[in-house]
């Protein structure tokens, strides 16, 4: 039988699945319009926040030590993680219509699907 080991009511990773880094979850919150948040995986607290009014939700992906975050909006934000937050290293607008798609990343190039298209980055 499954038992609950914790539970954090007051952040809510909306539509984005979270990644797992070592022990840190990390997503978007709808709190304060759309806001990265990271918890500790093993007791569910809040280990930081990041900046408000970051988007309506992000799909998000790990590559390496990279966070890769699609924001609804089509900035693809590259960003170094540390154990203070997100540290953006490059953006990136990726579409004229709503991503709502995780960015698929292959090698040094990246998969996006738009509302209508899709396309592949080389970076």
């Amino acid at each position: 039988m499954p038992e609950k080991v914790w539970e954090n009511s007051e952040i809510s990773f909306y539509m984005s699945t979270p990644v797992l880094h070592g022990d840190l979850l990390l997503g978007m919150s709808t709190r304060n319009k759309g806001q990265f948040v990271c918890l500790d995986a093993r007791t569910g607290a809040q280990a930081w926040a990041g900046d408000s009014r970051q988007g309506e939700n992000a799909a998000i992906v790990k590559a390496g030590e990279k966070l890769f975050s699609l924001t609804t909006d089509a900035e693809l934000i590259v960003s170094r993680i540390t154990s203070n937050g997100l540290e953006p290293l490059k953006r990136y607008t990726v579409a004229a219509s709503p991503t709502w798609a995780h960015p698929v990343i292959v090698g040094n190039r990246v998969l996006i699907k738009d509302e209508s298209t899709l396309a592949l980055w080389s970076f």
